[in-house]
């Protein structure tokens, strides 16, 4: 076999040695010469090449091809450089791979076992590798936000750097991005309801993603904006909020409601920005806060009975049965403000009851390829799947079979269900006493209100609303409020985020 150099060699020996399972043991007796022979003593293969004088190529001058040795699981010359090398793909397309799924790839593909540290070092090279890139990239972050605003007219785009802190260099501190398709389309066809979290990126160089995610009618996650800092502070969201509030004509937040999960700067940067917003905290946040101190099955399931009581006298009761459960315990609760965290104190204006910050969780997993991936690969990636998203949504309102979104549907035939069990008392003009177990509520068509709350809170009618609605022959459905229905979903998709070229275009 001829071979164009030494190296070269080396490597069809290391996959010779790893595809048949055999011990080899390499000599460079010089840069031109190169013996091979197995570890094993008693056995006689033996491999010898060197450059040919005449044409200057590496050739195997001398082969013994026999093996008496047996074969073996480990394995000398499967070294990070050779695992590196084989599945550079797997753990490019997929790098917040773990590294028993890599030693698991090289015993599928070799059978072979390798340690944690040669997975560790096969890993790193490679991200070292690509750490060129991740340079290069935020040595161009500059063109890449010219280039947003001028494909994608009235988008924000601003990346704030630091040239005082190393004379002579330029590093980076902020980007963020709202895209116009995506501001108008909030403004337009989404209900004022935001939520706010960061989360951490994973590649080389670190920094976190701060997000600004709503809700569309279906009650699905509607991206807004986004921003990529060097770290969570109270600076950082000031810097994001500020753009935010000037992006979405926010003024001092009225008329808004903020769910969060309480993050380092973000509660008195809310406060400070947003006074007038109503501000709920992520009830399974607070869950996880306060479990440390009562854990318990029992426990957990009284908490939630809690947080989604609609009503005060509800949330009462509740609390007085979660008191049995241990001393102190409400106490510890109460810790967090109840007008946060418990729908019986939330305000109607929103027409969201949510008691979890669930839609920047489904944003943070749905981009978690993308975080592992230099700032602008990862930006990018992002867009696009933002505007494949966009496209989706568009398609699956012509599958809905009402003019009402699925979720809401969903909603009102549960609510259809549970108001058979339920009494009704007509007062002859537009009041109603409905009875449900042990509480009886009061129902107003004309103002659209009921006393448990949950129709002023999700702009759907309650199982009392259902009852008093079917008791006066009228469809619950055309009482769903416009947030829910395929007109105002659609407003906002109705806006497209525009092509942009690639780096070297």
């Amino acid at each position: 076999m001829v071979f164009e150099s030494a190296e070269q060699f080396r490597k069809a020996v290391a996959d010779y040695s790893c595809q048949y399972k055999t011990r080899l043991k390499l000599k460079s007796i010089d840069k031109k010469r190169v013996r091979v022979k197995c570890e094993d003593k008693k056995c006689k293969w033996l491999l010898f090449a060197s450059i040919d004088k005449d044409s200057g190529d590496f050739v195997v001058k001398n082969y013994y091809p026999v093996h008496v040795c047996p074969q073996s699981t480990k394995n000398k010359l499967c070294t990070s450089k050779f695992v590196a090398e084989k599945f550079k793909d797997e753990i490019t397309c997929q790098p917040y791979i773990r590294l028993w799924e890599i030693q698991e790839l090289v015993r599928k593909k070799f059978g072979l076992y390798v340690g944690r540290t040669v997975c560790h070092r096969a890993k790193k090279r490679i991200i070292k590798e690509f750490l060129g890139v991740w340079k290069m990239e935020f040595s161009r972050l500059c063109d890449y936000a010219d280039m947003i605003k001028h494909t994608n007219p009235s988008t924000s785009c601003w990346v704030r750097t630091d040239r005082e802190s190393q004379p002579g260099k330029t590093l980076f501190v902020y980007f963020y991005v709202c895209f116009d398709a995506l501001k108008r389309g909030w403004l337009e066809g989404c209900r004022k309801i935001i939520g706010l979290d960061g989360c951490f990126l994973k590649g080389s160089c670190k920094g976190e993603l701060l997000v600004f995610v709503g809700r569309n009618g279906n009650q699905q996650m509607f991206p807004i904006a986004w921003a990529v800092v060097d770290i969570e502070t109270k600076h950082s969201w000031n810097f994001f909020l500020k753009y935010l509030i000037e992006d979405l004509n926010l003024g001092t937040g009225h008329g808004l409601t903020v769910m969060s999960d309480m993050q380092k700067g973000l509660v008195p940067a809310l406060c400070e920005l947003l006074p007038d917003s109503e501000q709920r905290r992520c009830a399974r946040h607070i869950w996880s806060n306060w479990h440390q101190l009562w854990s318990g099955e029992e426990r957990r399931k009284q908490f939630w009975r809690c947080a989604k009581s609609s009503f005060e006298v509800k949330f009462e009761d509740e609390m007085d049965k979660l008191k049995k459960l241990g001393n102190k315990i409400c106490e510890d609760l109460l810790h967090y403000e109840k007008t946060t965290w418990c729908k019986a104190y939330f305000k109607e204006h929103s027409k969201c009851d949510i008691v979890e910050n669930n839609m920047c969780e489904t944003f943070n997993s749905w981009i978690l390829v993308a975080r592992h991936k230099a700032i602008i690969t990862m930006l990018e990636e992002i867009r696009h799947k933002t505007m494949d998203r966009n496209i989706a949504m568009r398609q699956f309102a012509e599958t809905w079979i009402s003019d009402i979104s699925p979720m809401a549907r969903l909603v009102l035939e549960e609510n259809k269900d549970l108001a058979r069990f339920c009494e009704v008392r007509f007062n002859g003009d537009i009041g109603y006493e409905i009875l449900d177990g042990q509480y009886r509520h009061i129902v107003d068509i004309r103002k659209k209100t009921c006393t448990c709350r949950t129709w002023q809170l999700r702009g759907i009618p309650c199982q009392h609303a259902v009852l008093a609605y079917q008791h006066k022959g009228i469809e619950p459905e055309y009482e769903v409020v416009h947030w829910y229905r395929k007109e105002t979903f659609l407003k906002a998709y109705n806006h497209f985020l525009q092509p942009i070229p690639n780096m070297k275009m």
